[in-house]
């Protein structure tokens, strides 16, 4: 059966599928100007603000009560349509879920607010079709497509009493956007919204996991404009941690990543754009190889 799951989402992409559940071929039940699906609730592209690519966040014009709550729009599966035909389908699963399904899903309810859902995917080697060229050009075609932000490691330093960790983030989008700048948080409160480096030798044992103790907003789901900085469309920015270690790590090949974080559920809907610019939501993660002599 998870076999058959994967293999499901893979081609989800790639060609109609008809059958009772994901997948369902809508030509004869939907109009052709919807664009998402959820458990018999049509979404079309006018009720849609923007699809951010980098987070894989779905952004509505309208806020819809339903989303922060359990309620039956969030409950089975949805898809992404192209003319009634699927392009992907996932599944809403609740936040007190204790499996989590083969493909992509929504966690219910919502972690971005009323007027936002995030797609999700935990990988496990299988094809990522969040951002298949089908769906691309559909978004882009209604210029609904945003691209967010992409990140990338500059360098990973270990000493015997540190790592020294920087990294650029670049935008992507049309939109000039606010992101969480460290510079302004300070690296504890920074750290209140991602769980900082992880090193993971070759066998994924954790090894190294962020020192930096986080500091709580008061109250816990405030936010700041102070916290932000406008990053220009097509503009970089880069950022540095020192993360003290308490003794030597081996020599050896390790995997690094870090989670480059921005806000989520604090953020109203009035709030979302400051002017002309658009507060990022969700997050990245950066990956790559470390090797310490």
């Amino acid at each position: 059966m998870i076999l058959f799951s994967i293999l499901l989402f893979i081609t989800g992409c790639e060609k109609d599928q008809v059958n009772s559940g994901f997948g369902r071929n809508y030509r004869d039940t939907v109009s052709p100007d919807v664009l998402f699906i959820g458990n018999g609730n049509e979404f079309r592209f006018d009720d849609i603000e923007l699809y951010d690519s980098s987070t894989h966040i779905l952004y509505f014009k309208k806020e819809y009560k339903e989303f922060t709550a359990i309620s039956e729009i969030l409950q089975g599966a949805f898809s992404f349509l192209d003319k009634g035909s699927t392009i992907y389908s996932g599944s809403f699963v609740p936040g007190y879920a204790n499996s989590i399904p083969a493909g992509p899903f929504i966690q219910t309810p919502s972690m971005y607010g009323n007027y936002a859902l995030r797609i999700d995917l935990w990988l496990n080697n299988q094809t990522d079709v969040r951002n298949c060229p089908r769906l691309i050009k559909i978004l882009k075609d209604h210029s609904l497509l945003h691209s967010g932000l992409s990140g990338s490691v500059d360098y990973v330093d270990v000493s015997s009493n540190q790592i020294s960790f920087g990294f650029t983030v670049v935008n992507h989008d049309p939109t000039d956007l606010l992101i969480l700048d460290v510079n302004k948080t300070g690296p504890n409160l920074f750290h209140y919204f991602t769980n900082g480096l992880c090193l993971r030798d070759q066998n994924q044992n954790q090894v190294f996991s962020s020192t930096i103790d986080y500091q709580q907003p008061d109250p816990w789901n405030s936010w700041k404009t102070e916290w932000l900085t406008l990053l220009k469309s097509g503009e970089q920015m880069s950022f540095a941690f020192n993360y003290p270690i308490a003794s030597p790590i081996s020599s050896g090949e390790y995997y690094m990543s870090f989670e480059f974080p921005g806000l989520a559920y604090q953020v109203l809907k009035n709030d979302l754009f400051q002017g002309n610019s658009r507060i990022w939501l969700g997050d990245i993660t950066l990956k790559g190889k470390v090797s310490i002599p």
